[in-house]
């Protein structure tokens, strides 16, 4: 007698699996479609997000040794979280129109962008780069181009900070005093400071530049950093303005009618009545002296009399000289040839004000080719867009191609295995009637 056939074998799994290929197919695509598409519109989108990494780069004047700390041209610190400021974005995304469905408002509440800055490690501490990443999530572009143009419209925006910062310097800072003086000496102090503040600036382009960068004049010629120094400490070598100041002082040069006019006389009055309470203490205390100098156990007190007495003589000789010389202020213009001399120094000081502005124009021309030619942002080939996050849409399709033939294969069995198992009883039924009967 042959023994019963008992479960299935793996051919009859398989032949069960495929007896609906079409409803495998269906569910597998199905799956598959619906899958993918989940992940690329609705999953994706909320995990993906697009980087640009720049470095910036641009003249820092106010920067210190051993100071990490960046400064715009104005001297305000350059903080490169700002770069992301909702003032910002609103700057790039006015730049395009395409940019005009991008929900900045919303990107910038629901922390949709975010930047950093790359460190380095050098003697196990850390050293900043100045390299900077921008990260913004997929879904607030309408494409890949869009979100391109708005980084590279964003990313520019610091160069576009720092030459706007640069045409506000106050290269005349101390010319632009000049006018609102009405005293010669505090006119040439100003002078004075305006040279110096070019020479020393001129040395301090050098030292970093070189004589990299020139400027064309008006005329066309071509100046160069080291020519335009020379220039300017040429000039001042055969006009001193420190002897000009000095000749203010000594021959008392003054503005009729002035505020420093008027201060030299109230300053007089002062010094003229603490000259006189001085004298007045100075005859009391010669007085005493005169009166305790018989008993010798007053040493002491005689001797801080007389320290006195000296304190106030040393300020006498200090108030009488000032004194000299406001009443030198007060009674220049009586003196013969006062006027002449004083046009002859107004001439030479108008003269040097003017060719300090000239100087300072060429000074700050040099500036703004400076800041215009080194004022960049640095993209490295390739990393202006760079998706992160998210699900491999390759991966994705593999895992849900799987997913739904696998359901397909779980779905046919459900349909098809009890008919299966329902034949293929009534199968070995039938053939144990037919073995029996023979």
């Amino acid at each position: 007698m042959e023994e019963k056939e008992e479960g299935l074998s793996l051919g009859e799994i398989f032949h069960v699996l495929f007896i609906k290929k079409w409803l495998l197919l269906a569910v597998t695509l199905a799956v598959t479609l619906i899958g993918v598409i989940f992940v690329q519109f609705l999953y994706n989108p909320g995990k993906v997000e697009y980087q640009a990494t720049f470095q910036v780069k641009f003249p820092d004047a106010f920067k210190m040794e051993n100071d990490s700390t960046r400064h715009y041209p104005d001297g305000t610190e350059f903080l490169y979280q700002e770069l992301i400021s909702l003032d910002n974005l609103k700057r790039a995304q006015a730049k395009d129109e395409s940019f005009a469905s991008i929900n900045i408002e919303k990107m910038k509440k629901n922390n949709g962008i975010s930047i950093q800055e790359y460190e380095a490690t050098i003697n196990n501490e850390p050293v900043k780069t100045e390299i900077y990443s921008i990260f913004i999530l997929k879904k607030y572009f309408s494409s890949t181009e869009q979100a391109v143009d708005f980084f590279e419209a964003l990313i520019d925006i610091p160069v576009e900070i720092v030459l706007e910062k640069s045409k506000l310097i106050d290269y005349d800072r101390y010319l632009k005093q000049f006018d609102s003086l009405d005293d010669y000496a505090s006119q040439m102090e100003i002078l004075i400071n305006q040279k110096e503040l070019i020479i020393e600036n001129y040395a301090s382009l050098i030292s970093t530049y070189s004589n990299a960068h020139t400027i064309t004049l008006n005329d066309g010629s071509i100046k160069t950093i080291s020519v335009a120094q020379s220039d300017i400490e040429s000039y001042f070598t055969r006009y001193d303005l420190e002897a000009m100041k000095n000749e203010v002082e000594l021959n008392g040069y003054v503005y009729p009618n002035s505020e420093f006019l008027i201060n030299v006389r109230n300053n007089l009055a002062d010094l003229e009545r603490q000259l006189e309470r001085n004298n007045l203490k100075l005859n009391n205390l010669q007085k005493q002296i005169k009166d305790i100098s018989s008993d010798e156990g007053q040493t002491i007190i005689i001797q801080g009399l007389i320290s006195e007495i000296s304190k106030i003589t040393e300020e006498n000789a200090e108030i009488e000289s000032t004194i000299k010389d406001y009443n030198k202020y007060l009674n220049a213009s009586s003196e013969a040839g006062y006027a002449e001399k004083l046009a002859n120094f107004e001439s030479r000081m108008k003269a040097h004000y003017a060719e300090l502005q000239e100087f300072t124009a060429i000074y700050a021309a040099f500036n703004n080719e400076i800041y215009e030619t080194n004022t960049k942002v640095l993209v490295s080939a390739g990393s202006i867009i760079v998706e992160e996050g998210g699900f491999n849409i390759l991966i994705a399709l593999a895992v849900f191609l799987v997913g739904g033939f696998v359901l397909g294969c779980c779905l046919n069995l459900c349909l098809e295995l009890p008919k299966f198992l329902k034949e293929k009883k009534k199968e070995l039924e039938e053939k144990e009637i037919e073995n029996t009967n023979e």
